[in-house]
């Protein structure tokens, strides 16, 4: 997890999200991210850099529309982040997952993602 003014800030995990009935995961490994989500302008991204700044995260979003982000990322419990998008005044709760998830065969990691879905009863 992030944490502002520290020496050394790491965002590394894979969180779960579930807005508006829409299930979307998140992924982070050092300078990256990408999201997952049944949305058919997302689909699976590629993995795409982000900056950080202190606690705020630059990016820009995923899918068919692209727009720039300004989000502020902090923990709020145990396993728990909330995800603050500065421009609009979003507020998404995050999740960790703590499954290993297996990219590179499509139809396992759909399959185990709907999974996921569903066990959060994302309705």
């Amino acid at each position: 997890m992030l944490f502002g003014c520290q020496n050394e800030q790491k965002l590394n995990g894979n969180y779960s999200m579930c807005n508006n009935g829409e299930y979307t995961e998140v992924y982070f490994k050092k300078d990256s991210m990408r999201v997952a989500s049944e949305n058919e302008w997302v689909k699976l991204s590629e993995w795409r850099k982000i900056e950080i700044a202190n606690d705020t995260l630059y990016f820009q979003s995923f899918g068919e529309w692209k727009d720039n982000w300004k989000a502020e990322i902090k923990l709020i419990g145990n396993n728990k982040a909330e995800l603050h998008n500065v421009i609009t005044d979003l507020r998404f709760n995050l999740e960790r997952i703590n499954v290993n998830l297996n990219f590179k065969n499509p139809k396992e990691f759909w399959g185990k993602f709907r999974n996921r879905q569903n066990s959060e009863n994302c309705k």
